[in-house]
């Protein structure tokens, strides 16, 4: 914990430390994406716009999981359309939606690498290695969605954002809010504990979504996202835990019925960067892709709140029943142990974040 509190005071230090070796290009094309607008939680101290003086040019890649229709892939262009902006045109970015690169696992080894310069996911493959970025998972950590925000602007999680460059050969440039995550599944209501016995659930594979859907009663089985749909279908699960957005926009309401507002993880998400992509761009260019994360974490924000305001209803419209009156405190005491791997030091500094 001291070590992150260092890192904390010196975090825009790392800013232009690491970096792959992108591929240069003579013709870039420009990425078209939706505008931004105002984000439903402040960020904290925008940056000066960068200065752009580099004139080199670069052909860089992202991969994410997600639909392009989702907040991830409409981030996703956004990130591509305003690094493309601040650059003059000179670092253009690919996105591969929808799994197009791989499952998680493969997506951020890629990075790691140095193959696929931007992946948008989640902390599961970077907990693997440093275990303390996983405490945004942890349940029940944040209040509400824009508890949530705040925490991923303090200076806590940017302190972690850094440190993960002195684990492995990437580190996230801003964290976004995914949504928090219900339960559904086809053929039982669950309100308690007991009703979660014997069901089996799909979970990432992270080691924090398998420990707390234990501790919520049922037995968690991890996944790849791209194999979800069909194994609901042919019933080897029984159910999922996931937002909103990621249940409606991947169609999960054909193969599932029931739909629980146990909210039980405040999901959030990052923008990482292969550190071996950072060292090969100018460092004017590294400063507009920070700037262009956190803008892009603001516009990944406001389109995840809009998702979870909406998709809500449409499930319901196609056919699921919502349950809401869930017994959170009960899940709430049930999954309290999973803080007891962390430092509590590191623990008592997120819940600080008011």
């Amino acid at each position: 914990m001291k070590k992150l509190l260092l890192v904390v005071m010196v975090v825009a230090v790392f800013a232009a430390m690491f970096g792959c070796s992108p591929t240069k290009t003579e013709e870039p094309a420009a990425t078209e994406a939706p505008a931004a607008t105002e984000a439903p939680a402040e960020q904290t101290e925008s940056a000066e716009p960068a200065e752009v003086a580099s004139e080199e040019k670069f052909e860089l890649k992202l991969g994410h999981i997600m639909t392009a229709d989702h907040p991830n892939g409409l981030g996703a262009d956004e990130f591509a359309r305003l690094v493309s902006e601040k650059t003059n045109g000179n670092v253009t970015i690919t996105v591969f939606p929808a799994s197009q690169l791989g499952n998680e696992k493969e997506i951020f080894d890629a990075v790691e690498i140095g193959s696929i310069d931007f992946a948008l996911l989640g902390y599961g493959d970077p907990a693997k290695k440093f275990a303390d970025i996983g405490i945004f998972d942890c349940p029940y950590i944040a209040n509400d969605r824009d508890h949530m925000v705040r925490i991923l602007n303090s200076d806590v999680a940017k302190g972690l954002y850094s440190e993960m460059a002195e684990h492995m050969n990437a580190k996230a440039l801003a964290g976004f809010y995914f949504g928090a995550r219900w339960l559904t599944t086809k053929d039982k209501e669950v309100r308690t504990i007991d009703d979660m016995k014997g069901l089996n659930i799909r979970v990432p594979d992270h080691k924090l979504y398998i420990e707390t859907l234990g501790a919520m009663g049922a037995q968690a089985t991890p996944m790849a996202f791209s194999e979800v749909y069909l194994a609901l279908q042919q019933g080897v699960i029984d159910g999922i835990e996931n937002p909103l957005a990621v249940i409606a926009t991947n169609r999960f309401d054909q193969v599932q019925k029931y739909l629980m507002k146990t909210e039980h993880i405040i999901g959030t998400q990052a923008i990482y960067v292969s550190t071996k992509t950072l060292e090969s761009l100018p460092e004017d260019y590294v400063k507009a892709i920070e700037e262009a994360a956190m803008e892009t974490a603001a516009f990944i924000n406001e389109k995840a709140f809009e998702a979870e305001d909406t998709y809500g209803q449409e499930l319901k419209d196609n056919g699921m029943i919502m349950i809401e009156d869930v017994d959170k405190e009960a899940f709430k005491e049930a999954t309290k142990g999973i803080y007891d791997q962390f430092d509590p030091e590191l623990v008592a500094a997120i819940q600080a974040v008011e």
